[in-house]
């Protein structure tokens, strides 16, 4: 699994890292406990801490009676609302690569982000224009039985996937894999491959292909996905997987992003 990647040298890092902080709250769906800021920010207990506290005591963010900490309103909104920030910029950068990948595959397409609870939220989704087609529903996905959540997975720590695989593994198809040394498996050949698969596990009748998104110090901030039926998948699989690749690419070049220097390496 990845090492935590080194920042870009123009970037402040107290300052990018109350960034993340926000907007991981932004993005998660219920407050989060300490243990969980730190785990996916990859910093010091005692750094999360101190951020927490000094956004609480300037009231951007609030702490409840089991010491969680959610956006405060305004800024949250509804919670589960995005902050802004990174997610947005993603999806902004990324359209234009994702029309242009829908009207060359005629499949469709999302662009992901993982959020608390390991799973995958959908940032932006162009449907395929045929009549015929697997259009998933633009809800929040478990990571372990889809291509985004497997590819993002691959970029996380082994301490994340530990936590995301000890939690129930429920079989949504009779193709689910739910056997946490079998996903832990699929995670690693994701990472070796730049790609993650799926056939018929998160949807029956459905397969695709998700390629990872680096922003600029490395890390996988989104994963980039063709989902189609499985009949044509069979038939395309190949020029697919190639065209999902070349356009995940795309879209990190538009956020001045980068790989890892270790990337497609176990």
């Amino acid at each position: 699994m990845q090492n935590t990647p080194a920042r870009a040298p123009d970037v402040v890092k107290s300052a990018d890292r109350v960034l993340d902080l926000l907007e991981l709250l932004g993005c998660a769906t219920r407050p989060l406990g300490l243990a969980e800021v730190t785990d996916e920010l990859g910093i010091p207990k005692s750094s999360a801490l101190g951020l927490l506290r000094t956004l609480a005591a300037r009231g951007y963010v609030e702490r409840d009676a089991e010491d969680r900490y959610r956006l405060a309103h305004p800024f949250g909104r509804e919670e589960g609302d995005w902050l802004g920030g990174l997610p947005r910029q993603v999806a902004a950068v990324g359209r234009p690569v994702i029309e242009a990948l829908v009207a060359r595959t005629g499949e469709t397409v999302n662009l992901g982000a993982m959020v608390s609870g390991f799973m995958v939220r959908p940032l932006v989704q162009v449907a395929s224009p045929q009549e015929i087609r697997y259009e998933p529903r633009a809800v929040d996905c478990p990571a372990y039985c889809t291509a985004m959540g497997r590819m993002l997975l691959a970029y996380m720590s082994t301490e994340s996937v530990d936590l995301c695989l000890a939690l129930p593994l429920r079989a949504l198809t009779a193709a689910t894999r739910t056997d946490p040394a079998a996903i832990r498996a699929q995670i690693a050949l994701a990472r070796r491959q730049g790609y993650a698969e799926i056939d018929g596990e998160f949807a029956e009748g459905g397969s695709g292909v998700a390629a990872p998104v680096f922003d600029r110090t490395g890390r996988a901030v989104a994963a980039l996905n063709l989902a189609s039926l499985t009949e044509r998948w069979q038939r395309h699989r190949l020029d697919f997987i190639a065209a999902v690749t070349g356009a995940a690419a795309a879209v990190t070049a538009r956020l001045g992003g980068r790989p890892p220097a270790d990337a497609g390496r176990s």
